[in-house]
């Protein structure tokens, strides 16, 4: 079962309270996330990580491969 059939899976177990619950948490919040530009210790982190790592993707990359479109998430 896909992390997406799971989740679905869940999300139908909901009771309509939890649902509510939901919508305020997520419905309100999700689209509304900023996108901002690195700063300091992101660049450290960002930078740790390519000495660490041989391998690299973007972000755009990451989201692709988990099966999203990267512009249904942007603002």
């Amino acid at each position: 079962m896909s992390t997406k059939e799971k989740a679905f899976y869940i999300f139908n177990q909901l009771t309509e309270e939890q649902l509510e619950a939901f919508v305020i948490l997520f419905g309100k919040n999700f689209g509304f996330i900023p996108e901002e530009a690195p700063d300091e210790w992101d660049g450290a982190m960002i930078a740790d990580s390519r000495e660490d790592n041989d391998e690299s993707m973007s972000l755009d990359d990451f989201v692709k491969e988990l099966g999203f479109n990267p512009n249904d998430l942007r603002i």
